[in-house]
């Protein structure tokens, strides 16, 4: 209305300065200027109109990333298709249609987010993403993340501290957990700069519900200081830390699941915008060895379970290198804890599928000289996906390494070696620890039926230690023709598994005093037989000497002759060999008198 009266104005003007001969070129100008002027308010209208489409669309998408984060992946495919709608729906076909009002707008964004709530089976009354947008998950039912749980705020260029709590929901306590980070070099799975070659961390002891604490008394808070990075986008980032923990001998591993929202620098982007898609990740699940239990010096299989967490795409060219740490006290001693019998740590992997789980087995051999503890492989795997991203993922399992108790004992000394039914005898030896671990109620007792007693507590003996034995044992039954008693030493290890060890002495003991008549006539017998020997030896002392001189004499003219009788053989045989000597000298001379 407002041009159709300007234009009538302008043509009148025009006209009436026509009539008085003036050129109306200045109205003309006038006129243009002002169709201008307004053809500007209209852009600008249509300007901001397109803005607030813009806002409304990335508001949406934002809001729907945040949820997709909690929901299983069916769920998170319909709300995408869901936002496709609602897009559609503000910004029109091809550029064409679309809200074309704030109100609208702003009631389309509500209602968006509103159904977005329906398919999550949530309710929100704002579309602001808090701290409780990202809840903690585990895959294990006992190792779980403490309801303290805050989801940290980390801004570009920054150290934040993520603060992770830590509970124990089995009954059974747990010692030397360890915790590590699953990082990443791709600024789109792990927001933070890699400032170290390893950020695993261990919990020394973490108790059960059996100890009657609560859930809260009972976490252990593990902290991270990390340093954002520059380029880190905008938004939520998932973060896994993998669990080993030991049940028993069993080693049972789990995956932390938390969230941190990060603030990136202006225009970098958000974490939807540059991904869409999940970060394929490689997680060892597990590991067996056979056999079972490894000992110092054995040559054993490990066996690593690896699952390919994702479901959108399976992972290929697969390298795992295995790093056994170093042991010895300097840098000329130091060696590997683990050796593989191949030669190389390196193994390849052509291909893990969807969701799946790949054994891979290395046959490696342990140190002889290790001590009896756990010692840690470092696991670094590279890999690609579908789309020939490369990837790299770290994880470490700990393998128990146990010693045989090796011990000596000194050579026993028992005094008396013959002892009678009722009198006592001390042993006593020592024990030599000259193995590597240490013997845990060590005592000593010895196995008979001939003796009692002689039982000996030593307690602990450590590697390297001494432990002296000094038993008194009481003859009980006479001894049968092998006089053989065994001493054996019954000893525990750290686990409280019993052995024992056998080592057999000489011990004799003699039968009781006989009494009675029977005594009485053998004694009686015994008097008689000692009379008659007293008076034989008084009477034949004489004769005695007399013999002994003869003998004497006979047997040096025995011997005497024997020496002359050899000499005369001996000179009689050196004459013989002379003259055969001489024969076979002429013998030579005549030959060679004839030639």
């Amino acid at each position: 209305m407002k041009k159709k009266v300007s234009y009538l104005l302008a043509f009148a003007m025009s006209f009436m300065l026509c009539v008085s001969g003036v050129v109306p070129y200045v109205v003309v100008d006038s006129y243009a200027v002002e169709s201008e002027s307004d053809k500007e308010e209209d852009e600008e209208e249509k300007l901001s109109i397109s803005e607030l489409r813009k806002n409304a669309v990335k508001d949406i998408r934002e809001y729907a990333k945040i949820i997709k984060i909690k929901v299983s992946e069916e769920k998170a495919k319909e709300i995408s298709k869901l936002v496709n709608k609602y897009v559609e729906l503000i910004l029109g076909e091809e550029g064409k249609g679309g809200l074309t009002t704030e109100n609208a707008i702003s009631e389309c964004v509500s209602e968006a987010k509103e159904a977005i709530d329906a398919i999550a089976g949530e309710s929100s009354t704002d579309g602001d993403a808090d701290s409780e947008t990202a809840t903690p998950s585990s895959t294990s039912d006992f190792i779980m993340v403490g309801g303290n749980w805050i989801t940290p705020v980390a801004t570009y260029g920054q150290v934040v501290n993520v603060v992770l709590p830590v509970v124990n929901m089995g009954a059974v306590n747990l010692a030397n957990v360890t915790v590590t980070p699953v990082t990443s070099n791709i600024v789109s799975e792990w927001p933070f700069e890699i400032e170290t070659s390893g950020y695993t961390q261990t919990i020394l002891d973490l108790p059960g519900k059996g100890n009657g604490q609560n859930d809260m008394d009972r976490r252990r808070e593990l902290t991270w200081s990390l340093k954002t990075r520059e380029d880190a986008l905008s938004g939520y980032y998932k973060l896994q830390f993998n669990v080993l923990y030991y049940v028993g001998t069993e080693a049972e591993s789990a995956t932390l699941t938390t969230y941190v929202m990060v603030k990136g620098a202006p225009g970098s982007g958000n974490v939807e915008a540059e991904g869409g898609t999940s970060t394929p990740r490689v997680i060892v699940t597990g590991f067996d060895t056979n056999p079972k239990e490894v000992h110092a010096g054995d040559t054993f299989t490990l066996t690593l379970h690896l699952k390919n967490t994702s479901q959108r795409t399976a992972v290929s060219n697969m390298l795992v290198n295995l790093s056994a740490p170093s042991e010895g006290l300097d840098a000329d001693s130091t060696y590997a804890a683990f050796l593989p019998t191949s030669g190389s740590n390196t193994e390849y992997i052509s291909i893990i599928g969807k969701g799946a789980t790949v054994d891979l087995s290395i046959e490696m051999t342990a140190k002889a000289d290790l001590s009896q503890k756990p010692y840690q492989i470092d696991v670094s795997m590279e890999y690609e996906d579908e789309d020939y991203s490369a990837y790299t993922s770290t994880a470490d399992v700990s393998i128990p390494i146990l010693q045989e108790p090796r011990f000596e004992l000194s050579t026993p000394e028992i005094l008396p070696a013959d002892i009678s039914v009722g009198n006592e005898a001390n042993i006593m030896f020592s024990i030599y620890n000259v193995g590597k671990v240490t013997l845990y109620n060590a005592k000593v007792y010895f196995k008979d039926d001939t003796i009692t007693g002689g039982e000996t507590f030593l307690g602990k003996v450590e590697a390297g230690a001494t432990a002296s034995v000094d038993a008194l044992v009481t003859g009980a039954a006479a001894s049968t023709e092998d006089d053989i008693v065994t001493i054996v030493v019954e000893y525990e290890d750290e686990a409280g598994n019993k052995s024992t060890y056998e080592q057999e002495i000489n011990l004799t003991v003699t039968g009781d005093s006989m009494m009675g008549d029977d005594m009485m006539h053998m004694d009686d017998m015994e008097m008689d037989m000692d009379m008659e020997e007293i008076d034989y030896e008084e009477e034949s002392s004489g004769k005695i000497g007399v013999i002994i001189t003869l003998v004497i004499i006979v047997l040096a003219s025995v011997i005497t002759a024997e020496i002359l009788i050899v000499r005369k053989h001996k000179r009689k045989k050196d004459e013989e060999e002379r003259i055969n000597l001489l024969d076979e000298f002429e013998g030579e001379d005549d030959s060679d008198e004839i030639s």
